[in-house]
């Protein structure tokens, strides 16, 4: 979890926003545009394939980071759900997951 504030005006956990949030919000902006340039320009699909290959990296370290850090301090906020204790450890191992999928999908689609 990151803070949008700076520490001076920290009001507890509701004030944070989770890095799974702000990494899919540029996931998307950028997907939006790579598709935009692969419809409007002679982009070849191996190397659309390639570049979506590496918009999975900042989805896939946004979920590893989240999940390492929800682990550590048992606290998730994921689409402004916030939650505490177990509910967060079983979101942030699976995050972990999923992140680490996603990271081993970039090797992948590097490799075309």
């Amino acid at each position: 979890m990151i803070l949008l504030r700076s520490l001076t005006d920290w009001w507890g956990p509701k004030r944070l926003r989770s890095l799974f949030d702000l990494g899919f919000a540029v996931y998307g902006l950028l997907t939006v545009l790579l598709v935009a340039v692969f419809i409007t320009t002679g982009l070849t699909p191996l190397a659309f394939a390639k570049s979506f290959s590496v918009l999975l990296f900042i989805i896939g370290s946004a979920l590893a980071a989240d999940g390492v850090l929800g682990l550590r301090t048992r606290i998730d906020k994921t689409y402004g759900r916030l939650r505490l204790e177990r509910g967060a450890l079983a979101l942030a191992a699976a995050k972990l997951v999923a992140g680490t999928v996603a990271i081993l999908l970039l090797g992948l689609g590097l490799r075309l």
